[in-house]
This record gives structure tokens, sequence and C-alpha cells, in this order.
């Protein structure tokens, strides 16, 4: 694949509306050509208006937007070379599918032949072939989503921006959208930035993802490394399911303590020397990281199953500790009941310290440092 997209970045770039809702704060962010980088964060985060405004549809009131270069705010809409995928699908309702899809083709003078032989595979693509003849108000809602995405995949543009294409899409439709998209960017080399609050569908498509809260970036890094290595106690809640185990422990004498005094985990095997003595900490470990037994040898604590839920492939159990907290375990398979006692143990290499105050990733955690001595 040669990378046919455009360098995109946002300097110290900020938008707030009526001098007082800061929606942006003071956003750095370099995107490479032909990469595909996903926003992902809450409703109401920024990560659309961080689109708009890369777009040229928002102006920033802050910092700059450069593409390719040049101070974005300076070009015309040809050259900024975007296509982009609107969260409320913005078709033409005078226009049938076909038309809706072929309109930027047309604009750009591309042959009839090009353009008849590029619309024929994206309306099979994504399922559109029957309804090409259809206008918007005799569609449904997922329809016109996977038209407007169909738009976008058309135009071949230098950088495509796709706010929420998949979310009105049935569940069976969604997956082969998004391998369209891939196979798309796989082909053409565009910038790809792409906006959603669905951490599964950042994972399975993103080269990198920037995790956004109240308009800043939290931390930007690959899928695997967002997920293993998370800088702050957000990344590691927003990123993963089932959501990762946290609760509020004291290090002393190199266990881990809960409120109550009972022992999480005992760290004295293990290198700890950047850990506070007698000093609170949040700790976190992911449902697939404790281990569940019968036989209370080498565990950490017992547990109460409280809840076993079946998906398969896997069984959720949520488990009732220490009389007070709650904890979920992933196990691939398990045959006791609800009301049984077990015996769980955390992954020393997989635990995660948080600052209780600021909730920052304790180094001392950081790059697998639990290795036995």
């Amino acid at each position: 694949m040669e990378n046919t997209g455009f360098p995109i970045e946002l300097d110290d770039m900020s938008k707030s509306y009526n001098k007082k809702t800061n929606v942006i704060d003071k956003m750095d962010l370099s995107v490479v050509p032909g990469e595909f980088l996903v926003l992902l964060g809450p409703s109401g985060c920024g990560k659309s208006t961080t689109l708009r405004i890369i777009a040229g549809l928002e102006a920033p009131t802050g910092g700059k937007v450069l593409i390719a270069g040049q101070d974005a705010t300076q070009m015309t809409s040809i050259q900024r070379s975007i296509a982009m995928v609107f969260q409320d699908y913005a078709l033409y309702p005078n226009m049938t599918v076909y038309q809706n899809l072929e309109y930027a083709l047309r604009v750009h003078k591309v042959p009839k032949q090009i353009r008849e032989q590029r619309l024929t595979s994206i309306l099979a693509s994504l399922n559109l072939t029957n309804y090409k003849d259809r206008y918007p108000s005799q569609l449904s809602g997922g329809q016109k989503q996977r038209v407007a995405l169909g738009r976008g995949m058309a135009k071949k543009s230098r950088i495509f921006l796709l706010d929420e294409p998949l979310s009105n899409i049935d569940v069976q439709l969604r997956e082969k959208a998004r391998d369209e998209i891939q196979k798309l960017h796989e082909q053409n080399g565009q910038t790809i930035i792409y906006v959603t609050h669905d951490q599964q569908e950042a994972m399975a498509l993103g080269d990198r993802i920037a995790v956004i809260n109240d308009g800043k970036i939290q931390m930007i890094d690959t899928p695997e490394n967002l997920y293993h290595n998370p800088a702050n106690l957000f990344v590691a809640q927003f990123v993963g399911t089932p959501q990762i185990n946290v609760f509020k422990v004291t290090y002393f004498n190199h266990q881990l303590l809960d409120e109550s005094g009972a022992v999480v985990a005992n760290l004295a095997p293990y290198q700890t020397t950047d850990l506070q003595e007698d000093t609170d900490y949040l700790v976190g470990i992911r449902p697939e990281n404790v281990s569940l037994s019968e036989d209370p040898t080498g565990a950490d604590f017992p547990a109460e199953v409280e809840s076993v839920v079946d998906y398969g492939r896997y069984k959720q159990l949520t488990l009732k500790v220490f009389d007070r907290l709650e904890i979920k375990a992933v196990v691939t398979s398990w045959d006791s009941g609800v009301g049984q006692t077990v015996y769980a143990k955390l992954s020393r290499k997989e635990l995660l310290l948080f600052d209780a105050q600021s909730h920052e990733r304790i180094e001392a955690n950081q790059n697998s440092q639990y290795e036995l001595e």
C-alpha cells in the first residue's frame, strides 16, 4: 500500500463556545500520512468537534490545524481533499441512493466507466444493490447510514473523516462494513480519522487510538498498549470489556491491603522499590487476569460467587470479596454454582497501580516491573 494520505497536525488547538464552555483544551496531535487513527471517548468529550474542525466545518478558537504542513484555515476544500461521513447521514433527499453516491464523482469529473465500476463494488459491499434506485425517505436508519458511508468511500480523497459511521447499522452488517473500511484503507492509503464511543470498534480498527475525555487526549497509542499499559485510571476503565476491577489498597510491608486490612496481594517476592510504605493506591486487575480455584493453596483471598453469565466462549463471574467488594472474573469453563466459595489469585504481572489522588499510573508498575527477583 502506498501512503497517499495527507499528514494532519493539531498544534495547541482549542475550541470554546461563548467564551465559557471549553470543549477542546489545547490539544496537540500528529497524524502521519496513511494512518488510521481512532478518536475514542464518551459522549460530549470533544471528539466530534475535533473532527469538524479538521474538516473545516468549524474554526478553532485557539491554536492551529495543519494539513500537509499548511494552515488549514487558509486552504480551500479542494486543497484539503477531505471526504467525511456524518453521524446524521447528510444525504440529498431528492437524489436516489446511486445518485447520492455518484454526486461527488460527477463533480470531480470522474469518467463514467470508472464511476460505475467503483459504485457497483461499493453498493455490493454495503448490501445496497437492491436499494440503489430508492430515495432516502424510503430507507431505514441503518440503510441511510450505509449510503453515507458509501458516499465517503467513493470519493477516494487524501483524508477520510468518519463520525460514528456504524452507530445505526444492524449488528449483522456492522462487522462487514468495518471490514470494508479497513480494506479501503489498505487499498487507498488514505489518512483516516474515525470517531467512536465504542471501544471494541476502536480496538478493531485503529493503528493508534487517541482516548479523549473533557476535551483532552488522555493517551494515544496502539490498542495493545492502551489495554496493557494505560496511562491513567480513565483509560484503564474506558478500554476493556468487562471493565477492569478497581479497588483501594494500602501498601504496607510488601503487601497490598484492603481498607479492612485484608491482604489483597503479597508482593514480597517481587520488586516494588518505588512504592511508598503505608501509602494508599488504587489497584486495577482485568477480569481475565483473576484466576479461580476450589483449592485455597497459593490463592490471594476467598470469594463468594454472586452470579455467572455464560457467553458461550467464556463465562463471566461476579464475586463478592472481603464481605463488601465486587469483582469480575472471566474463565473459559466453570461448573460451580452461585453461592459457592472459591479462591482467587491475581496475576502479579498484570496488576495496575494508580495514584489514589491523581489517578495517574504508578511508574513502578509500568513495563511489567513486577518480576521475580
